[in-house]
């Protein structure tokens, strides 16, 4: 079981992935913006992070700069933003994974379980 923190501002589609990811035998924490986030990344020392890129006030892009500065932890870019070809290149070093929303079910639980074994 891995300890997983969901960052996202949908609170529907949260609690969807946290049921999802709940049901595979996963500890969930979730966080409906960046700074709760990164607030309940310290708290808790999640294994995995599950980040939306757009949430008002420190966005996806900022909340995952940040936790590239604290950490390694891998992160699955979860948004219904696709990211521009720039935003990736600039950034790839601290991105693991993307995946558009929505993704359900299996798809997501082994993208989850891929990057927990990576």
């Amino acid at each position: 079981m891995a300890r997983i923190l969901v960052i996202d501002d949908a609170p529907d589609l949260a609690m969807v992935m946290r049921m999802l990811l709940e049901r595979a035998g996963h500890e969930v924490i979730t966080a409906e913006n960046g700074r709760l986030g990164l607030r309940r990344f310290f708290e808790n020392r999640p294994d995995l992070v599950v980040l939306d890129l757009q949430m008002p006030g420190l966005d996806g892009w900022e909340t995952l700069e940040r936790l590239r500065d604290l950490s390694e932890v891998p992160v699955l870019i979860h948004s219904g933003r696709s990211p521009s070809e720039d935003e990736l290149s600039r950034l790839r070093p601290g991105l693991d994974a993307f995946k558009p929303k929505p993704t359900w079910g299996n798809e997501l639980t082994e993208l989850v379980d891929d990057l927990l074994a990576a």
